[in-house]
C-alpha cells in the first residue's frame, strides 16, 4: 500500500467526531464528551472520557467508539500497539486514518435502560 494517503485527525477534532457519532446513534441520551488531558505535543498519550447515565449499555457504546482509538491494549502482554483505521474517500480512494486519541474511556451503565 505504498504511496496511500495518510490523514490525522487531532484530539479534539476526534472529540468531535465522537460527540457526532453518539448523538446520531443515541439522539435521546445526553452524553458529556472531553479530552481527559490538554494536548501539548503529537506524541503525548490523549484519552477522552465518555460519561452517560441513562440510555445504552456501556459495552455497546464502546464497541461503536473503538473505531477512533489510536492503540490497541494487549491484556496478556500488557503492550499498546499502534493502530491504523482505513476510509474510503468521495472519490474512492483509500486512505489511511489515524486519529489522535489513544484511548477512549466509557463510564455509564452497566446495563441497558428499558424504555
Amino acid at each position: 500500500m505504498s504511496g496511500m494517503k495518510t490523514v490525522i485527525v487531532s484530539a479534539e477534532d476526534t472529540m468531535e467526531l465522537v460527540s457526532e457519532a453518539l448523538q446520531k446513534r443515541y439522539p435521546s441520551t445526553v452524553f458529556a464528551v472531553r479530552l481527559e488531558d490538554k494536548v501539548e505535543q503529537e506524541d503525548d498519550i490523549c484519552g477522552v472520557d465518555v460519561i452517560w447515565v441513562e440510555g445504552p449499555a456501556r459495552d455497546r457504546v464502546e464497541d461503536m467508539l473503538d473505531r477512533f482509538q489510536g492503540v490497541n491494549w494487549d491484556p496478556a502482554t500488557g503492550e499498546l500497539q499502534s493502530r491504523s483505521h482505513y476510509a474510503v474517500t468521495p472519490d474512492g480512494d483509500i486512505v489511511r486514518v489515524l486519529y489522535n486519541v489513544d484511548y477512549i474511556f466509557c463510564d455509564g451503565p452497566m446495563l441497558a435502560e428499558s424504555f
